[in-house]
């Protein structure tokens, strides 16, 4: 639920952050980089599958466009690029996945507000 995609988010955000000045230290790190594309690729299929296509398509079009540039990267065997643009594809990925959520959960908070109050102007015109 929401909850648990913050904390992903959060976490992932962690990760990052002790990773990446491992990260730049290891100028042809082919692994590594290998690995960090798939996580991307990983975070944007599960924004895709969130639904962020429909509810925040720009946001997913970024995650998708760095996804693209490191898979270029990777491909000319700059592997610190390959890993820097992977590791902003997955945080832009999992911001459009937690925004697609949030988006799906606010929709069926409206909805739910809409059918309380119909379901109260029905109890209004019951006779008293």
């Amino acid at each position: 639920t929401v909850m648990q995609t913050i904390q992903r988010l959060g976490s992932g955000l962690v990760w990052i952050a002790v990773a990446a000045p491992l990260a730049a230290g290891c100028s042809s790190n082919g692994p590594l980089a290998s690995t960090k594309l798939a996580q991307a690729e990983r975070a944007v299929d599960e924004a895709q599958q969130a639904g962020a296509a429909v509810s925040v398509p720009v946001e997913l079009r970024t995650a998708e466009g760095k996804l693209k540039a490191a898979r270029a990267a990777m491909a000319n065997k700059d592997y610190d690029q390959a890993i820097k643009v992977a590791e902003q594809a997955s945080v832009d990925a999992d911001y459009a996945r937690a925004r697609a959520v949030n988006e799906r959960v606010k929709k069926m908070a409206d909805e739910m507000r809409a059918n309380i109050q119909t379901l109260r102007q029905e109890l209004d015109r019951l006779p008293q």
